[in-house]
């Protein structure tokens, strides 16, 4: 079996298959890694151009070598066949299948040569964190997500949500409205939709409401109308208007934490705050304190600029944050000095209040408009920085993690030296 095609010679398929046939009966491990990476150059410079009655055999034999190679070398294959546009099927199948998740991402995540019915038929076969690996994809039809939603867990459906080239039908929007109350992060996704209708945004409201609601009642002991007036206040915190002067300020400290390393990987502690508050960068703590909560640098600054501070209350309780930070930044020179009577509520509330009630607050005010909060916080107690979504999904590469711990040590020298992140000095920086 052989080809040529205008002037550069194609592969002796005939001979290439031969040594494949001859590896798999040998059991030679090393020499069917070597023959599958070869095969691998050949499907992705000129796959295309092989014959066409080559190529089922070519797939079949390629998917028995498959079933024989070590998993470093299904992964390496996978990456050289998931650009493709016309991938052989068998092989494609086999590897997007592949129990080893690191094989069957590329294939699941990036590989045009899945179309609706090949997916189709996928799905069903797939376990939960491949299934969430064809959620990220760049363009998922409405048919795919229902197939997801129907066999995927919410983390799944949460993803989708989350994926602005999911074209989920609002049919399907609905249904996870209905169900949002089994999984903040389904929730805190639908929130962020602007395509989600106004009957499934008030069945929102009403949902975080009532959650918050409860809990307010049950942690502080208060009646219904007080709870109801806090939720009040903390949404029209939220939703005040903050001077472009005022935004401006904090935009520095907001790209940077709104980066992959900035300021570190994960949630910033308390006494790591409290140190930047006393090296005078605050806009660094109120961008951190954004980043970690999700919410936008604008309504954080709000929270500590207002004469209300129950909303910077229910920010850093729902983030676990110390009572020594939240004085601290009710200190701020710009806000107004809270009275000793407010104090009092604040410290209050900061200690009656339990953590997940505080997040609850926080995302119903949030809904309303049209955000989201504290999607990537686990609502147990004493759980910042752990996420509720990411804790179902898939795990990030031990490198990735690594380097999120390099940039907290990075940071950590940082404060040592008295300077934030990119040697700018704290002196520098000011209060804000």
């Amino acid at each position: 079996m052989s080809a040529v095609l205008g002037r550069k010679p194609l592969p002796r398929l005939d001979g290439l298959i031969r040594d494949i046939e001859e590896a798999i009966l040998s059991g030679d491990r090393g020499r069917q890694s070597e023959l599958l990476l070869h095969s691998a150059d050949v499907l992705t410079r000129r796959w295309s151009r092989l014959p066409v009655s080559d190529k089922p055999a070519f797939d079949l034999l390629l998917s028995n070598l498959l079933d024989q190679v070590d998993d470093v070398a299904r992964a390496a294959f996978a990456r050289h066949l998931a650009p493709l546009r016309r991938a052989p099927r068998r092989a494609a199948t086999r590897l997007a299948t592949d129990p080893l998740f690191d094989v069957a991402r590329p294939l699941l995540e990036d590989c045009p040569s899945f179309d609706d019915a090949w997916l189709g038929e996928l799905i069903p076969v797939l376990g939960e964190i491949h299934l969430q690996a064809l959620a990220r994809r760049r363009a998922v039809s409405p048919m795919i997500c229902d197939a997801l939603v129907r066999h995927g867990s919410l983390a799944v459906a949460a993803l989708l949500l989350g994926n602005p080239g999911a074209d989920v039908p609002a049919a399907l929007l609905s249904t996870l409205t209905a169900r949002a109350a089994e999984a903040p992060g389904v929730a805190a996704a639908l929130a962020c939709r602007a395509d989600l209708s106004g009957t499934d945004r008030a069945v929102l409201v009403s949902l975080t409401r009532r959650e918050a609601l409860a809990g307010l009642v049950a942690d502080l002991g208060c009646g219904e109308a007080e709870a109801d007036a806090l939720l009040d206040r903390v949404a029209a915190t939220f939703a005040a208007p903050v001077p472009p002067e005022r935004a401006a300020a904090y935009a520095s400290a907001a790209a940077i934490a709104g980066r992959p390393d900035g300021f570190g990987r994960a949630s910033v502690g308390s006494a790591r705050l409290l140190h930047w508050m006393a090296l005078r960068r605050v806009e660094d703590v109120v961008a951190v304190l954004g980043r970690d909560a999700g919410l936008p640098v604008d309504v954080v600054i709000a929270c500590a600029e207002t004469a209300d501070r129950s909303a910077l209350a229910v920010v850093l309780r729902g983030l676990g944050h110390s009572w020594g930070l939240l004085k601290a930044l009710m200190h701020l020179p710009r806000a107004a000095q809270p009275t000793p009577e407010t104090l009092a509520a604040i410290h209050r509330l900061h200690a009656d209040m339990g953590e997940p009630t505080a997040r609850h607050v926080a995302r119903h005010a949030a809904v309303r408009l049209g955000l989201s909060a504290f999607t990537t916080v686990s609502d147990e107690p004493g759980s910042r920085g752990v996420t509720a979504v990411a804790a179902m999904t898939t795990p990030e590469p031990h490198g990735t993690q690594e380097a999120g711990r390099a940039a907290g040590r990075a940071g950590d020298q940082d404060d040592a030296r008295g300077r934030g992140p990119g040697g700018r000095h704290a002196e520098g920086a000011g209060h804000a």
